[in-house]
């Protein structure tokens, strides 16, 4: 553990900083297991019963196409009514793979629509010949459709669909549709794509275009649609927000509830793979189109760090708050300061709040909410956490985040690891020792002296220099852990 002070008055307050020299330090050790409070099952069913019905949805110039509709319902089943309760329902329209009936994925759009989400999944491009432009606009056309039955009185989703909160998503053939459309259509305010492949316009040179936050979910183990190729061209392109969270022993038939032929295989079961699947949908979902902050972790965050079952190392929000983490230290009654720089390292200016969150001992950040930072522009942060009594060698740890108001979602986080430190442990290796009267011995002033740099933590008698009275105090506490 590294920790080294100085101490200030601000009035009858006590307070250390730690210094941005030992903060760097800091970052070079292992992080603690940040415990934030639990996000709810999101891999599980969610609340509502889903209902399915096959709807007609027009063509601009005339003709139209199938697509089906799973909705939140007050019993299960083929068209079952609508549970109204809480709408009206954010929707998402959702792109099959080639040749690949939406049937396929029934068990993943239930999913979505038992946690409130209306899901268009569109039963046109079919054939041996798709075209990809347009492909995507019938996706696009399935938002619309749901538009005009908000509208209508006559229509079972009359004022029951929330037209602000759109979603896309789609597999294979179909995520690349979906980039397409999105770059296409600015009612869209998310994307999740399933081993998204390359089509033609092409949606790797589209992703550029895309302006909302992106998820590229893939495997690692895809077998049909090489990853790299595809997935990590399109996170390349993208701007921030973005993530290419690859599934650990993911494939690519491996988001299908059922195989087809020519279909491929990894090292972890179809059932394993869609329940991570489910998880990240609803999650990113959860956060952009309904604001659900409980789901910040397992997408931005610790909780994201933490999954063993998928490398979400590839994240960019858009947003940096260095270092990233701080181990410091503190005496009894006393305050530790950190400090941060926030940075806007996206494409657009935002303002951000500043938030935090797993602390048990009092700890505050300042600002609380910054300006309107422009790309590259950078603003202090602060984190303050007071130390209580009785906690030597205990262990408090903060997680720190900056949450853009563009999208009310994605955030960019820092640790703080706070320990209780006994008096003159001014080294921070949880032991007044000879270490310390060594150090204590360089510091020692005479009275009319100022005290040196770098030795205000042992003015243990807060009076000023470190004199002979603070020796007395150092030796009280000899032994201390």
């Amino acid at each position: 553990m590294v920790a080294v002070f100085s101490r200030k008055k601000r009035g009858n307050r006590q307070w250390c900083r730690v210094r941005p020299w030992v903060a760097a330090v800091a970052m070079t050790l292992s992080a603690a297991p940040v415990r934030l409070a639990a996000a709810p099952e999101y891999g599980q069913p969610g609340p509502h019963a889903v209902g399915e019905r096959t709807v007609s949805v027009p063509r601009p110039g005339g003709g139209s196409f199938t697509s089906r509709l799973y909705y939140p319902a007050l019993t299960g089943g083929l068209n079952a009514p609508l549970d109204p309760a809480e709408g009206p329902y954010p929707a998402i329209s959702f792109g099959h793979g080639f040749v690949t009936d939406p049937e396929r994925y029934r068990s993943t759009l239930e999913h979505l629509a038992s946690w409130g989400y209306l899901v268009m999944a569109t039963e046109s491009s079919l054939g041996l010949l798709p075209n990809h432009a347009t492909y995507a606009q019938e996706l696009s056309l399935c938002l619309t459709y749901l538009e005009t039955e908000n509208t209508d009185a006559g229509s079972f989703l009359f004022n029951q669909v929330d037209i602000a909160r759109f979603g896309m998503s789609g597999h294979s053939m179909g995520g690349g549709a979906s980039i397409l459309a999105t770059a296409a259509d600015t009612r869209v305010r998310a994307l999740v794509t399933l081993a998204a492949n390359e089509t033609n316009p092409s949606a790797i040179s589209a992703v550029a275009s895309v302006s909302v936050p992106i998820c590229l979910l893939t495997g690692d183990s895809d077998g049909i649609t090489n990853w790299q190729q595809n997935s990590l061209a399109m996170y390349n392109n993208a701007s921030a927000p973005r993530q290419l969270p690859l599934i650990r022993g993911g494939y690519h038939c491996g988001f299908l509830d059922s195989s087809i032929l020519f279909c491929d295989s990894g090292s972890i079961s179809r059932a394993a793979q869609l329940a991570i699947t489910r998880r990240t949908l609803t999650a990113f979902f959860q956060l952009y189109l309904k604001g659900d902050q409980e789901a910040w972790s397992l997408v931005w965050g610790p909780a994201a760090d933490a999954d063993a079952d998928v490398d979400a190392s590839r994240r960019d929000p858009g947003i940096s708050l260095t270092p990233a983490h701080v181990a410091a230290g503190g005496f009894a009654g006393r305050t530790v300061v950190v400090d941060f720089l926030l940075k806007n390292t996206g494409p657009e200016a935002t303002s951000y709040a500043v938030l935090h969150e797993g602390a048990t001992w009092p700890t505050m950040v300042t600002p609380v909410q910054t300006e309107l930072l422009s790309p590259d522009q950078t603003e202090p942060v602060q984190v303050s956490v007071t130390v209580p009594e009785g906690v030597v060698g205990l262990l408090d740890s903060v997680v720190v985040s900056a949450r853009s108001d563009l999208d009310g979602g994605t955030r960019g986080f820092a640790t703080v690891e706070t320990r209780g430190l006994a008096l003159g442990d001014c080294d921070g290796d949880g032991d007044v020792d000879l270490n310390d009267y060594i150090g204590f011995e360089a510091c020692l002033a005479g009275p009319a002296q100022p005290t040196p740099p770098g030795c205000a933590c042992f003015d243990l008698d807060e009076d000023g220099p470190v004199t002979l009275r603070d020796f007395g105090v150092l030796q009280v506490n000899f032994g201390g852990a």
